[in-house]
C-alpha cells in the first residue's frame, strides 16, 4: 500500500471520531460502542461515512444507528449487505438502548394502575412465580399483570 492510499484511507475509528464530532451531546455507550465496533468495523468506510455526513443533515440531537445503517445498505449492493444484517443491528440497538426518562414515567403511571387494586391472593401467586415479591413496583407490576393471565396457574 502506498504512503498516499494509507493517508487517505479512512478506518472506523475515523468514523467514530466524527460522529462525536457532529453530534457532540451524544456519547456512545459501551455496549453500542463494542456492537459497532463489531458490525461497522468490517463495512466500506467511505460508503459509511458518506451516510453518517448526510444524516446528520437530518437529526441534530443525536444519530439514529439504524437509519445511518439502513442509508448504508442502501448504497452497498445487497449480496455484500443483507436485509438480515440490517434487522439484526436494528435489533441489537434496541436492545441495547435503554428507556428514556418519558417511558420511565408512562411504565411508572401504568405500574400504579395495575397495582391499584393488588390483592393478597395475587401476591402470593407471584411469590410463587418468581420465589419473592419484588420492592421495585414497575417489577411487581409486571409480575402481577403475568399472575392475573387466565392461562398461568400456579400450585
Amino acid at each position: 500500500m502506498s504512503i498516499l492510499a494509507r493517508m487517505t484511507t479512512i478506518t472506523w475509528m475515523d468514523n467514530r471520531v466524527l460522529m462525536e464530532q457532529l453530534w457532540p451531546k451524544w456519547k456512545l455507550e459501551p455496549v453500542m460502542s463494542s456492537l459497532l465496533n463489531e458490525k461497522w468495523g468490517q463495512l466500506h468506510q467511505d460508503k459509511l461515512q458518506s451516510c453518517i455526513r448526510q444524516h446528520r443533515l437530518a437529526r441534530d440531537f443525536k444519530p439514529e444507528i439504524s437509519a445511518i445503517h439502513k442509508a448504508y445498505c442502501a448504497l452497498i449492493p445487497q449480496n455484500l449487505v443483507g436485509e438480515r444484517e440490517v434487522e439484526q443491528t436494528r435489533n441489537d440497538l434496541e436492545r441495547c438502548t435503554p428507556i428514556s426518562a418519558k417511558e420511565f414515567a408512562e411504565w411508572d403511571v401504568w405500574a400504579e394502575a395495575m397495582l391499584k387494586n393488588v390483592t393478597n391472593e395475587e401476591l402470593k401467586r407471584v411469590n410463587d412465580f418468581i420465589g419473592h415479591v419484588p420492592e421495585s413496583r414497575r417489577i411487581l407490576a409486571v409480575a402481577v399483570e403475568h399472575v392475573r393471565k387466565p392461562s398461568v396457574r400456579y400450585a
